[in-house]
């Protein structure tokens, strides 16, 4: 017995978004070959490590969205992981010494605006509890680096301390959901919410 299509074929949609996505995949691999090559025969500085970095953000941020986790918390926690690693890179491979006091700074803005969306945000579903929890570790990590030489470097000290602070104050206000979010997270067959 042969079953029979009775419903219309669907035409395929958003054509032209894969083709453009095609595109800048051949134009991007082809920059970031060139930049290697270029910068392997003139020699000197390791500066085609930023421009491939910078290009694998932009392919990441642009053509390689999550739509089902993409959210404000969610892809500003994106970019400025991506910011802090090209910020790294900068600082190791160009000009040593300037991160350790851009860094605090870059966080300590991120962690504010968080802070005011959580606020102004009514409806908790839309919170993303756990990007703000790992990226507010990554700046407590970043403490211990800048207390090393507090006189010499008072920005990223007083920045640091107030990521730790404002962290701190966002963990009390909702600890709960927090929590929460975490145990759904990590659920196993065992636990029960």
């Amino acid at each position: 017995m042969r079953l029979k299509n009775i419903y219309p074929i669907p035409e395929r949609q958003g054509n032209f978004y894969h083709k453009l996505r095609f595109i800048m995949g051949i134009v991007f691999i082809v920059a970031i070959l060139a930049c290697v090559i270029v910068n392997l025969s003139v020699g000197g500085k390791a500066w085609s490590v930023i421009v491939v970095w910078s290009i694998i953000s932009l392919w990441r941020l642009l053509f390689s969205l999550k739509i089902v986790e993409f959210s404000i918390f969610s892809h500003a926690t994106r970019i400025t992981f991506y910011l802090i690693i090209l910020l790294l890179l900068i600082d190791y491979f160009l000009y040593s010494g300037w991160a350790k006091t851009v860094i605090p700074i870059v966080l300590f803005g991120y962690l504010l605006i968080m802070f005011i969306l959580f606020l102004s945000l009514r409806d908790k579903r839309d919170r993303h509890y756990l990007s703000i929890f790992i990226l507010g570790l990554f700046a407590i990590a970043f403490i211990p680096y800048s207390i090393r030489f507090p006189i010499d470097n008072w920005i990223a000290f007083s920045f640091s301390i107030a990521i730790l602070v404002l962290f701190i104050v966002l963990l009390i206000i909702n600890f709960k959901d927090i929590v929460y979010e975490i145990k759904v997270r990590f659920k196993t067959n065992r636990d029960k919410l």
